[in-house]
């Protein structure tokens, strides 16, 4: 498998692992850790295909060899996968896993298993796995995934090697979103709004993101502006394009990065802004604990989202208390 826009820490888990995998030292059960997308089913994959190429060298396989070939495309008897069954991994699913424990390899005697999105086990799939866990039998490897490890079960966290691998910097996660035809601007506020290549375009696909951009920086300009109008343009443009849970989200977070961006311009950190449209020389000098609580007032505000609130009222109470945090003082820049 291609080794192409790997992180340093990804290449070096790959490394860590061919030489386990050349001095026969892998343990039975790994879990690994990292948001969507940061590549803990291709490291996975890559691994089994070290363990079964036929032209391994240091434990790095070729990617070239029919089994390489067949681990890259899911069809390798000796390699089972396992994903969420609807909403969730079903007890049943971890039966039919340890029933494979139990054979010798279909053609070999190893065996690794891939559980995607660990956390989705339910309370009896878990206690199922934890078995074989505790009690491991034949020639196999264990890869749990999961980018939310604190929905497993600690017995079985006890009994896995934990392997954590970080999310991509935001300027490798912007250049990759880029060479997949995303405008550099665009690329810019996906990655400052997401932790993977997956989850970045997953958000570019709904097809309120490009508006909500456009309106909320429109709206937050506004604001700094003391502009009443700020109030219209919420429930005249605003409101309309937020029709679910996930504008709802997508607005505070676009806010809370322009509340972010004033104060790092204020903080002298501009290679950090994310809009550069939005200047804080419109405010004229703002005392920093006011930027400061600007920004702690929006993170406050995803809260409210758990209760039944109105989001236009929040939005509306949010313009009002932003219109008095960026009012001008005696502080300093």
């Amino acid at each position: 498998m291609a080794e192409q826009n790997l992180t340093t820490a990804q290449t070096q888990l790959r490394q860590h692992f061919a030489q386990l995998v050349a001095q026969n030292k892998l343990v039975h059960a790994y879990l690994f850790a990292g948001p969507q997308g940061v590549g803990k089913k291709a490291l996975a994959l890559w691994v089994a295909q070290g363990i079964f190429c036929e032209a391994v060298q240091a434990g790095i396989p070729c990617g070239r060899c029919n089994e390489c070939r067949r681990i890259a495309e899911h069809n390798h008897p000796d390699v089972v996968e396992i994903v969420p069954d609807g909403l969730s991994i079903k007890v049943d699913q971890i039966r039919f896993l340890k029933a494979e424990f139990t054979k010798s390899g279909v053609e070999s005697r190893r065996k690794v298993f891939i559980i995607q999105e660990a956390e989705r086990m339910t309370n009896g799939a878990a206690n199922s796995l934890l078995k074989f866990l505790e009690e491991p039998s034949g020639d196999v490897t264990a890869f749990l995934l999961s980018a939310n490890t604190s929905q497993i079960l600690p017995t079985i966290l006890s009994r896995c090697q934990l392997i954590e691998l970080p999310r991509l910097p935001k300027e490798q996660l912007q250049q990759q979103l880029i060479q997949n035809g995303i405008g550099a601007k665009q690329a810019r506020i996906l990655a400052n709004m997401t932790e993977s290549v997956p989850a970045a375009e997953q958000l570019q696909a709904n097809e309120h993101f490009d508006s909500l951009v456009k309106l909320t920086q429109q709206w937050f300009n506004m604001v700094i502006r003391h502009d009443p109008m700020a109030f219209v343009l919420v429930q005249s443009k605003l409101m309309p394009e937020i029709v679910g849970r996930d504008e709802r989200e997508l607005c505070l977070q676009l806010v809370m990065l322009l509340a972010r961006d004033l104060l790092l311009q204020h903080l002298g950190q501009d290679e950090e802004v994310v809009f550069t449209e939005t200047s804080i020389e419109t405010l004229g000098t703002v005392e920093t604990a006011r930027l400061v609580t600007a920004v702690e007032l929006v993170l406050k505000q995803s809260r409210s989202l758990m209760v039944n609130v109105s989001f236009q009222t929040i939005l509306e109470k949010l313009t009002l208390r932003l219109m008095d945090l960026y009012t001008p003082g005696t502080g300093s820049r």
